[in-house]
């Protein structure tokens, strides 16, 4: 069941219950996470099925935000999308096969919009689209880029970028946030979190970009390490957005304490993209 909250009292609220969340079980829980997603890297076929559980159970989530938005969406047709997504990303066909994807989801979109009657059929066939492409094409990047012949060190670059980003970002926020980043959007995010965020993320992305790990030259593993975490950051006020739009706190209550699966992995679902398109333009892919 998704809780609601007013965003105008959400702020000194969300900081306490992020502090009162620090709990041992909470703790425990994270790291089960984030030791499941790490140790998946090294086995292609696996972080291929984590992602796309994370789509799945995300499209479930992104279902119930529309719904308290009062649109709707047409749930078998994102779940479908999203799968075919990852599947075209692990199996490397994705230019072969994805403007045809494409095509059948906007199809399937409307169809099953039409069928469940007239109101709000424009926003439930946006809803659709979004969620689809939200969830299964941004976040199979992810795969694409363990798919390549160095793909397990990137992404396990990418992920520590991301780890740093969120971790550093929510623990000097906490102390030291005063300024706030967004308080419409995100009341508990503060300018000094991202930008304590940024700057260790960076720092330790250049080093482990140059690293034998990657072996990048220092100029590109600094602005690799950047972008990454900008979009970081940038994806996690995107689903701020869509759970304010929706009224809720937490996107779902898949992972306790820890919210919903969207609330654990929305920091990851630009990056791929990002990651991809700063290999692409640079010339290293």
């Amino acid at each position: 069941m998704i809780s609601s909250v007013s965003p105008d009292a959400a702020g000194g609220a969300l900081k306490e219950r992020l502090r009162q969340g620090m709990t041992a079980r909470r703790v425990a829980v994270g790291l089960l996470v984030a030791i499941a997603g790490i140790g998946s890297i090294f086995w292609a076929p696996l972080f291929a099925l984590l992602l796309t559980l994370v789509a799945i159970v995300g499209s479930v989530e992104f279902a119930a935000l529309a719904k308290r938005a009062g649109a709707g969406l047409s749930l078998p047709v994102a779940l479908g999308g999203c799968t075919a997504y990852m599947a075209l990303a692990f199996f490397q066909q994705m230019y072969r096969y994805e403007h045809g994807l494409l095509a059948m989801i906007i199809v399937g979109a409307i169809v099953l919009g039409l069928a469940t009657g007239f109101d709000h059929f424009g926003a439930r066939v946006g809803w659709t689209v979004v969620a689809t492409l939200y969830l299964g094409k941004l976040l199979s990047y992810l795969v694409v880029l363990r798919q390549l012949p160095n793909g397990e060190r990137i992404v396990l670059w990418t992920v520590v970028i991301v780890v740093l980003t969120d971790t550093v970002g929510m623990a000097v926020g906490l102390r030291y946030g005063r300024a706030k980043l967004w308080a419409q959007l995100s009341p508990a995010k503060t300018w000094e979190g991202a930008i304590a965020a940024f700057a260790v993320a960076c720092g330790v992305g250049t080093i482990t970009g140059t690293s034998l790990l990657v072996g990048v030259p220092w100029g590109f593993a600094l602005a690799f390490s950047a972008i990454v975490s900008l979009a970081a950051q940038l994806g996690d006020l995107v689903e701020s957005a869509f759970k304010r739009d929706a009224r809720v706190k937490d996107s779902g209550e898949f992972l306790g304490e820890h919210g919903g699966m969207l609330d654990r992995f929305d920091s990851y679902v630009l990056v791929g993209a990002a990651a991809y398109v700063t290999l692409l333009w640079s010339g290293h892919l």
